[in-house]
């Protein structure tokens, strides 16, 4: 009876040894955009939109730039803090200031896109920052929005959690997606874009009569180009969204990024998608293969979305990612993406703590 007393208690200790080194180490499940799985459909009975009352085109805020020459806005706004590549054809100019960050998609010297995540720009007739409140009151919101391209009519379709937190809103000659935050019940950021820019986005369902548009596959050394912009961009995105909650910014940490760049790539290569590697094992296991010492670790991971603005939009609004993404106890951060695989990975670490894996990202 002793002996099976004693038996108990020390597998008792081991069961609280093995709870207290593994909740410091938290794993999300994989967050699917609401598009996975969609196929665009084609609908020959498609009503092509004739004298619409649109939402009337603002005469002023960063939405009369779609459509311009590129050169009009470098003169108000100077030269960008970086030019990266995109999947859909245009160029990202970033314009990386935490209260005035945007990035503008430029495509054969034209402005297509303009997304705005800080509330220190004129986003009208909507506001970073803006309560949905007054967004609904002000904004007619329809869950079903059409658009033609030439003889071509693409007609997408707004699900319940659409309509709540990544709004479609067509406008003269331009549409605008408004990105809110449900949790807080403010606008977090718009994005303006020409009809074509949004077909080729497809971030809702879509049924077309006539062409297809789709972008072009990129290169293997493109796509590769293209990942590593959008880490940059999702990392950017993190530290602004945790300094608009009074929050510090991550450290960007190269060997992080590494094993959540190595992570990204073997899921899309193995069609596994969870933070538990066949190979390397869970994040606790593939941070102590890269010897990352960390006091806390939590890992965030997306799939299928089309960029990381999209991405960090999702995480926002889920529970368990938000948590991660606006952990205050997170001090360095990597990012790795793959296609349209992304991981991010958090750790916390002493303050003053030395690590040799602190290399900043290259802008």
């Amino acid at each position: 009876m002793k002996n099976l007393f004693r038996i108990l208690v020390v597998l008792g200790i081991i069961g609280v040894i093995f709870i207290l080194t593994n909740s410091n180490v938290k794993e999300n499940n994989v967050l699917q955009a609401p598009t996975s799985g969609n196929v665009a459909i084609p609908e020959s009975n498609l009503i092509t939109p004739v004298d619409e009352e649109n939402v009337p085109r603002p005469k002023e805020g960063l939405s009369t730039y779609i459509g311009k020459d590129v050169s009009s806005f470098e003169k108000m706004f100077g030269k960008p803090d970086r030019v990266d590549p995109s999947a859909y054809g245009y160029s990202w100019w970033v314009y990386n200031q935490s209260m005035e960050y945007m990035m503008i998609g430029v495509k054969d010297k034209k402005i297509v896109q303009v997304y705005i995540a800080g509330d220190g720009l004129n986003a009208s007739p909507f506001q970073v920052g803006q309560t949905i409140e007054d967004l609904y009151r002000t904004t007619i919101i329809e869950s079903e929005i059409s658009v033609s391209i030439g003889n071509n009519t693409y007609t997408f379709t707004l699900l319940e959690d659409d309509l709540k937190n990544r709004i479609l809103v067509k406008m003269t000659d331009v549409l605008a997606q408004v990105y809110v935050d449900e949790e807080d019940e403010v606008v977090e950021a718009i994005r303006f874009m020409d009809a074509e820019t949004l077909v080729l986005h497809q971030p809702y369902e879509m049924m077309y009569a006539g062409d297809y548009l789709a972008p072009a596959v990129p290169s293997t050394a493109k796509q590769i180009s293209i990942d590593r912009a959008n880490e940059k961009q999702l990392f950017a995105l993190t530290n602004i969204y945790r300094v608009k909650h009074g929050l510090d910014e991550l450290t960007y940490d190269y060997f992080i990024s590494k094993t959540a760049r190595q992570h990204s790539e073997e899921m899309v290569i193995q069609h596994y998608f969870s933070s538990e590697s066949p190979g390397y094992g869970d994040l606790q296991s593939r941070l102590s293969t890269e010897k990352i010492d960390y006091k806390k670790a939590a890992e965030n991971i997306a799939e299928n979305y089309y960029d990381a603005a999209e991405v960090v939009h999702g995480w926002l609004n889920s529970d368990d990612h938000r948590d991660t993404l606006l952990d205050e106890d997170m001090t360095n951060a990597g990012v790795g993406v793959f296609g349209r695989m992304y991981t991010e990975t958090y750790v916390s670490r002493e303050l003053g703590e030395d690590s040799s894996s602190n290399t900043p990202a290259k802008e």
